[in-house]
């Protein structure tokens, strides 16, 4: 049984659940999952609060909101010492950061401020990837995955990344006339730039790809569109159901190759020592 965890959103998350892939806890078992966490929130100073304040959210959420302040994800990690972490960037693209004091959290304010914590908190500048606030964001998050992966180098050598190249679909299918529509132009959801998001996710897991040690869940996104009766209501990356069949067939693949270097690697040592003997 493969011991995994999730940084990152829904596209990593789902595959997960059985709902989306009914046997999943044949293969794998999700021992840890930090949802939507910008890297540069991810690397903060933890922020003093008071936690009887976080109310109004449900649990998840609530949940969600405490591990943005007290950046909790390093502890579970050496507390659940998984064998591999699944990243995406959803959090950074999406919703950015807001400064809290001298720390960060990932900017879901529309979130957040339900409690009554939030208007306690010194709350300051906030800003995205995107246009004038890309030469302040890109180091900052550059330090961050910095920072994780040197955690992990140190901590938990054993664990190793996979990078999620989900991206955001324009395409729905909308259940009254069967047809395909694109989902930014519905008006169901706030609009955004599909093309211009997703070039900046492809910048992201670049740095990463040619930087650090990682594998990767690559896709054919042509395949995947929206849906209206996804679980959780229709959205960008909420997708129909062959991607999330496909992200687990990919890394059942992955962990596979994965097992049998490592099975030969440990008989090519067992035969080297007894040459020695």
């Amino acid at each position: 049984m493969f011991k995994i965890a999730v940084l990152g959103s829904c596209v990593s998350r789902d595959s997960f659940n059985s709902q989306f892939i009914s046997d999943y806890k044949n293969y794998f078992s999700l021992v840890f999952h930090q949802n939507q966490m910008s890297m540069i929130s991810l690397s903060a100073k933890p922020i003093e609060f008071d936690e009887k304040l976080i109310d109004n959210l449900s649990p998840f959420d609530t949940n969600h909101f405490l591990t943005e302040l007290d950046k909790s994800f390093f502890s579970e990690m050496k507390k659940h010492q998984p064998d591999y972490l699944i990243v995406d960037f959803y959090g950074d693209l999406f919703y950015g950061v807001q400064e809290i004091g001298d720390s960060y959290i990932t900017n879901k304010k529309w979130l957040f401020k339900q409690t009554s914590l939030y208007e306690k908190l010194d709350t300051r500048v906030e800003f995205k990837i995107f246009g004038e606030d890309t030469e302040h964001y890109f180091p900052l998050w550059r330090d961050g995955v910095k920072f994780l992966f040197s955690f992990l180098e140190k901590e938990l050598p054993n664990c190793k990344v996979i990078i999620n190249k989900a991206r955001f679909v324009d395409d729905y299918l909308d259940k009254e006339s069967g047809e395909m529509k694109l989902l930014s132009n519905s008006g169901k959801l706030m609009y955004i730039n599909v093309e211009v998001y997703n070039k900046w996710w492809d910048a992201l897991d670049k740095h990463i790809i040619n930087n650090y040690d990682v594998m990767v869940l690559d896709f054919d996104m042509s395949k995947y569109y929206a849906i209206e009766d996804h679980p959780w209501g229709i959205l960008y990356v909420h997708y129909n159901l062959e991607f999330y069949q496909d992200f687990t067939r990919q890394l059942l693949g992955i962990m596979l190759k994965d097992t049998k270097e490592k099975l030969e690697k440990l008989q090519s040592n067992s035969i080297n020592n007894i040459g020695c003997l």
